[in-house]
């Protein structure tokens, strides 16, 4: 049998390509002022009977995006509403990706409507001269003629599944805590006309939420700053998992030096331990080298480290579990067993930032069950370059993202304590 674990959004997102084509009319974008506060990502119902009142934010707003995990415990997905009238959308939420883009045709797996940017009177195409598509150009490689002169993009991933459109702007509208809503106009979005797989299945795109400058989402929210709470991944009942962005973010606990390259937040990880035992690596390879991911279902160690974790983890499992030989997974070290009670009293495994800062990795942050629910695997891969710390290892944590300080904290929590 073939177990297939999922790991889509930035890791698997080789680049993003945007291209210049020639008869959208080039448009300016204006910043929208949006008041220090919190953006709600809830859904808004297109067909609502009575619209909530329209408001700017306030400080008085508490504003919370619920995030839902995905039923194959591989994402957290957070709902938006997009465009006028507003369509309700289901996006992965990803800190790996600077781009939001949704499916604007077909996408026969998504479970909510799909985007058709005809039917919105919001939606204003990019042209190509537009300096929005000179920003977000990464490679001039890329080309389809079919787009004219409108500015395009193209996503390729990893299995060489791809998706490709247009950029264009549109309205964001969220929901308040008091009722109402609130619109953010201009916001770029990716369109995406034509797919060759990528994601899919229970979401319609990708949230980005990677702001290299001010055209992006995050900095347009107030506060350049933005924070979510995460429980378990696994627990779908969970309520009080949460996005919040703006002034209003929840930035608490110790935090750490970070840094962006190439639409990733990096952090320095000084050291990782197993239980009592430390783990001997190259200081090289970790130093600004690991990404904060959560469009990543697993954490990615180089080899140096890799090799060292696996060797402790099957030090510590012999004589207590079966190893197993899961199909699709040469790469991951599997055991037959109860994951909950084979693994009571596993050591944490934590990642030592810089400054002090820890992310303890429980057995749910470092093993997963397999689909039909026989065995277990260790949810840590080898990587190739970067380091990875994926939504598993975020699992019970609230992270806090400042983007003027170049900080981000990690506070271990249960996200229901931040409740009002």
């Amino acid at each position: 049998m073939a177990y297939t674990f999922y790991c889509v959004g930035a890791l698997l997102l080789l680049h993003l390509i945007t291209c210049h084509h020639q008869k959208v009319i080039a448009t300016s974008f204006t910043r929208g002022t949006i008041s220090s506060s919190k953006l709600s990502l809830r859904l808004i119902h297109r067909h609502s009977i009575t619209p909530p009142p329209m408001h700017r934010l306030s400080s008085d707003d508490d504003i919370r995006a619920p995030l839902i995990p995905m039923e194959d415990t591989s994402l957290f997905l957070v709902n938006i509403s997009i465009g006028q009238p507003p369509v309700p959308q289901l996006l992965a939420m990803d800190t790996g990706s600077n781009l939001i883009w949704v499916h604007c045709t077909r996408c026969d797996s998504c479970k909510t409507k799909i985007f058709d940017p005809k039917r919105s009177s919001t939606y204003i195409g990019i042209s190509n001269s537009s300096r929005l598509c000179q920003d977000y150009a990464a490679s001039p490689s890329y080309n389809n003629p079919q787009y004219d002169s409108q500015c395009s993009f193209g996503i390729r991933y990893e299995d060489n599944t791809a998706s490709s459109g247009v950029l264009a702007l549109e309205k964001f509208t969220f929901l308040t805590s008091t009722g109402g809503t609130v619109e953010i106009p201009n916001v770029v979005l990716g369109c995406t006309l034509e797919s060759g797989g990528g994601p899919g299945g229970n979401f319609n795109g990708i949230f980005g939420l990677e702001a290299p400058n001010e055209h992006h989402f995050v900095s347009r929210t107030g506060g350049n700053r933005f924070s979510y709470c995460l429980g378990s991944i696994r627990d779908t009942s969970y309520i009080y998992n949460q996005l919040i962005l703006g002034s209003g973010a929840i930035i608490q606990g110790m935090s750490t030096p970070m840094s962006t390259r190439n639409n990733h937040y990096f952090v320095t990880i000084e050291g990782i331990s197993v239980g009592e035992k430390q783990l001997t690596i190259n200081e090289y390879d970790f130093y600004y080298n690991a990404v904060i991911d959560t469009g990543t279902t697993f954490t990615e160690l180089v080899k140096s480290a890799y090799v060292q974790l696996v060797e402790e983890v099957r030090r510590l499992m012999d004589g207590l579990v079966e190893p197993a030989h899961v199909g699709n997974g040469d790469n991951l070290l599997c055991y037959l067993g109860d994951l909950d009670k084979d693994l009571k009293g596993f050591p944490i495994v934590s990642l030592h930032l810089s400054e002090g800062v820890d992310i303890d990795l429980d057995v749910e942050g470092m093993f997963q069950k397999t689909p039909e629910g026989l065995g277990f695997c260790m949810a840590v891969v080898e990587s190739k370059s970067m380091n990875v710390i994926g939504v598993m290892a975020q699992q019970y944590y609230n992270v806090g993202f400042n983007l003027d300080n170049m900080r981000v904290s990690f506070q271990r929590i249960d996200c229901e304590l931040l409740e009002d």
